[in-house]
């Protein structure tokens, strides 16, 4: 058994020594919303606060699981939790990737060399160092998001009705947590209508039979909210639509989310036009698909009316870094590891640099744009 896991094994254990690099270096940090997050779970045990926030309450999720751990100090239960979420995603990461390029014939174990590169260049990722283990719930919305694909792909492996309804649930639990923990919704809709292996009508019946568990944790929510506080989230979205980029001229709300994207892989942009450049050679339909189906939660950031930081942006990671990891297929061992190294390095000096100033901000007044 050990042998056969050995690679999901590595993935772990250097996700571990990650998050104790990041904990050494960074600490637990804290951002804008971490008052707004810690005020919420007073609310919840019944203290009484100065200001609430109530488009915090409408995600609930992150604020319910970090009651428990009150105890330990204000909103420590987030930072517990985002542990949790941490290491559950470089699990996740790593079965993805297992799942789309497993080989049965491949005695040379390549699929889980490259997961174990995918899980690698997820926790290492600059928003991860950044924000993963911070005093937010990103890192909850990402977990969701990553398992929702998980559960897609195990579904169109074996076919297992029941993981339509398990998907479809905990996608709608992942917006309980950040709108961006649902959308694995979008990749499921995607793939399924991309997919030859069902009828046209099997197809709308499999994307509603996901859909009716994917409302139900978000209507009852939106039910409470809308009684308790005459809000829901449609609310909140007009509401911020109306402050489309705080005052920011489209064009650079545009380049501050390139800049992001390119933050969100660094030099692995290089492996991922490689990987992206084999995958078309290849001709592999079927794994062309689930990419051409993940695109679609990818780039859901450009519809996000608040603005364009890391944190949205980093939906892009799971699509990116699969074709990355792709791209070092065959690769020399000495050269993957100086490679890796410098991304390491590169990643890390981006997270010690002021991470609340874009550096898109800094070259457009550079340039006097």
């Amino acid at each position: 058994m050990l042998k056969n896991n050995k690679y999901l094994i590595f993935a772990l254990i250097f996700a571990v020594l990650n998050m104790a690099a990041v904990i050494f270096i960074f600490g637990f940090r804290t951002y804008g919303d971490t008052s707004s997050y810690i005020n919420a779970i007073h609310w919840f045990q019944g203290e009484s606060v100065g200001v609430l926030d109530p488009w915090v309450v409408l995600k609930p999720l992150g604020i319910l699981l970090a009651l428990p751990f009150e105890f330990l100090g204000a909103g420590a239960g987030l930072v517990v939790q985002n542990i949790v979420f941490y290491l559950l995603s470089a699990f996740l990461m790593f079965k993805i990737a297992d799942l789309l390029f497993d080989n049965p014939f491949d005695k040379l174990r390549a699929s889980k060399k490259q997961a174990l590169l995918a899980s690698i260049f997820f926790v290492t990722a600059t928003q991860v160092l950044e924000v993963g283990l911070a005093y937010l719930t990103d890192m909850g919305a990402w977990f969701f998001y990553l398992l929702s694909i998980f559960l897609t792909l195990l579904y169109l492996k074996n076919k297992n009705g029941k993981l339509i309804m398990l998907a479809g649930f905990l996608s709608g639990v992942g917006v309980l947590m950040k709108e961006n923990g649902g959308l694995g919704a979008l990749f499921f809709g995607s793939v399924i209508l991309l997919s030859k292996d069902f009828k046209f009508k099997e197809k709308i019946f499999k994307i509603l039979r996901f859909a009716g568990f994917f409302a139900i944790p978000i209507l009852a929510w939106q039910i409470f909210m809308y009684q308790r506080f005459q809000l829901t989230s449609l609310d909140w979205y007009l509401f911020q639509l109306g402050g489309f980029s705080h005052g920011e001229g489209t064009g650079m709300v545009i380049l501050k989310y390139f800049g992001q994207l390119f933050r969100t892989l660094g030099i692995l942009w290089i492996f991922f036009f490689i990987g992206l450049w084999r995958e078309i050679k290849e001709k592999n339909w079927q794994r062309l698909k689930i990419y051409l189906a993940l695109l679609s939660g990818s780039l859901s950031f450009f519809l996000w009316p608040i603005s364009a930081g890391g944190r949205s942006v980093f939906v892009f990671a799971p699509l990116g870094i699969l074709l990355a990891s792709y791209g070092f297929k065959k690769m020399k061992s000495l050269l993957m590891a100086l490679i890796i190294s410098a991304i390491f390095i590169l990643n890390y000096a981006f997270a010690w640099f002021n991470p609340a100033v874009s550096f898109v901000n800094i070259a457009v007044k550079f340039l006097g744009i």
